[in-house]
């Protein structure tokens, strides 16, 4: 079985599994070496001070001298892991980057069910340094493969090192590891409700009131990014950030950010429609405290009018996900609401989940921390020139459809005429013979034009919906659905996946798995194309 970026797949009755790394390498010296990484409880199971060139294995799984084959003896592996994950990383300080590998493939293979699963690994780009190909994973008592494929931009020591791998050569100034989040108050704060740090690494989900230590946990972690969803989208709901100084208060309007003021002084805070990204260092040294939130431009509007509010928080680099906050929004009467606080505590950084509303919006945020916020007006975006071409290409096919239509049914229903009157010719001819031929040679013509109208009927619709199927990959960023299609003109799901198919079967795309789980069609090949 060959997979897709994102699949799992569930392995009954696993026993000894081989796995099989093959590459080719365009420099000689790339030297990219292949680690298994066993995890207990969402962290590593690894000794203390591990000397970094000697990366130990777990007992039952092994490795060859080549470094690309490994064995991995499930039934007598430790049974306190319940995660094996498969990494690749460049030698420290490299000057190579993962670009300079081709036709990587991987290969899993059990002794007694035979071939496992069979994965090719996508081209990477100049900033990728390591990557998670895939990992073993234990659910509901059973050993399940995923294929992850996820690049990285940090190397071996780093990124083991922000997973909470102790070496005896530290790449940076330690900081100890605790083993649960502390709970600490902020200044405006209620009650903290502690985390274990056993969710530390699967996304932790932040409740209100909660705190999560960025010093303690993600040690060389300083570049952070926050994107925002909202479900259903709301066109006019838009990020803030509020730059906070250590008297509690916000030094001039420059330190509020808005779709006209994107950028903080020092280029510590950049904004955009639905994501911050945070640069620690980069932070001016009188603030304190940064504060994300929602707002509705529209004054007269409430936040209510969605169904929830997601904030997930990510290493910009390694795009390892940290933490999220996930706000329901049903019952809120809000126009303004604060998500999330990044705050300076004990010589490092922590965050806060606040999910505080306000009805009076901005202005009360602006009494709070005494500045005069901007009035956010809401100017609706124009239709693109690409969604008017295909709302005009859309309506064309609906137009050109129904004339075809209508051209080959008159020709259909010609055939059933004569083919009608051949029927009859064929009961007169019991009363003369001479009937017959004329007969046959209605019926012949009636039966040649009703294939001939069935398929120019259907060679005219597949190459217009085809045209217009091109031109919504197109509108769509060149990632489609068969629902997309479906919603927009008037054919089935069926229909509409078929045609998609179609095109994958042509070479134009393929299917893909999101990070939600949810299949759709990717046609990023057809951006340079001229087809």
């Amino acid at each position: 079985m060959t997979l897709i970026v994102g699949q799992n797949i569930l392995i009954e009755k696993i026993g000894c599994v081989e796995i099989d790394f093959a590459w080719r390498s365009l420099k000689s010296d790339l030297n990219l070496a292949i680690y298994a990484v066993p995890f207990s409880d969402g962290k590593i199971l690894a000794e203390k001070n591990i000397a970094p060139n000697q990366w130990p294995l777990p007992k039952a799984v092994s490795q060859d001298k080549s470094g690309r084959h490994f064995t991995v003896q499930f039934p007598q592996l430790d049974a306190k892991i319940d995660r094996i994950a498969f990494y690749g990383f460049l030698p420290e300080n490299s000057r190579y980057s993962l670009k300079q590998m081709s036709h990587f493939q991987i290969r899993v293979n059990d002794l007694s069910l035979g071939r496992l699963a069979k994965m090719d690994v996508e081209a990477f780009d100049d900033t990728h340094k390591s990557v998670l190909f895939f990992e073993f994973y234990k659910h509901n008592n059973a050993w399940k493969l995923g294929y992850k494929a996820l690049p990285l931009k940090t190397s071996y020591l780093t990124t083991l090192t922000q997973l909470g791998v102790s070496f005896m050569t530290p790449v940076a100034p330690e900081s100890p590891q605790a083993t649960s989040i502390s709970s600490h108050q902020e200044s405006e704060a209620e009650s903290d409700v502690p985390l274990s740090a056993s969710n530390l690494l699967d996304n932790v989900e932040l409740q209100k009131g909660q705190n999560l230590s960025l010093s303690e946990h993600f040690t060389h972690c300083t570049a952070i990014t926050c994107k925002l969803n909202v479900v259903p989208k709301i066109d006019d709901l838009a990020l803030n950030v509020v730059a906070i100084n250590r008297d509690n208060k916000v030094n001039n309007i420059k330190d509020f950010l808005y779709h006209e003021n994107t950028i903080l002084r020092g280029e510590g805070v950049k904004l955009s429609d639905a994501e911050v990204s945070i640069n620690l260092d980069k932070l001016p040294q009188d603030v304190t405290k940064i504060q994300i939130l929602v707002t509705r431009r529209a004054t007269s509007k409430r936040i209510n009018s969605a169904d929830f509010i997601e904030l997930s928080v990510s290493n910009t680099y390694t795009d390892q996900k940290m933490a999220k906050y996930v706000c329901e929004t049903t019952d809120k009467n809000y126009n303004t609401m604060v998500l999330l606080n990044f705050y300076r505590h004990q010589q490092g950084w922590s965050i806060r989940a606040v999910g505080q509303g306000f009805s009076g919006g901005l202005d009360k945020i602006g009494q709070r921390y005494q500045f005069s916020p901007p009035k956010l007006r809401y100017v609706a975006p124009k239709a693109s020139v690409a969604s008017n071409t295909l709302q005009q290409e859309i309506a064309s096919f609906e137009v050109e459809n129904k004339t075809a239509v209508d051209k080959y049914k008159k020709l259909q229903s010609l055939s059933y005429l004569l083919m009608g009157i051949a029927a009859l010719l064929v009961l007169l001819t019991f009363s003369r013979i001479l009937f017959l031929p004329l007969a046959c040679l209605l019926g012949g013509l009636g039966w040649f034009c009703f294939q001939h109208a069935s398929k120019s009927l259907k060679t005219i619709q597949d190459e217009r919906f085809e045209r217009l199927v091109l031109n919504m990959i197109k509108a769509n960023n060149y990632q489609l659905t068969p629902f997309d299609i479906a919603t927009h003109c008037r054919v089935n799901i069926e229909r509409a996946t078929e045609m998609l198919d179609s095109l994958c079967d042509k070479g134009l795309g393929h299917t893909a798995i999101n990070r939600e789980g949810n299949i759709f069609y990717d046609f990023s090949s057809l951006k340079n194309s001229t087809y």
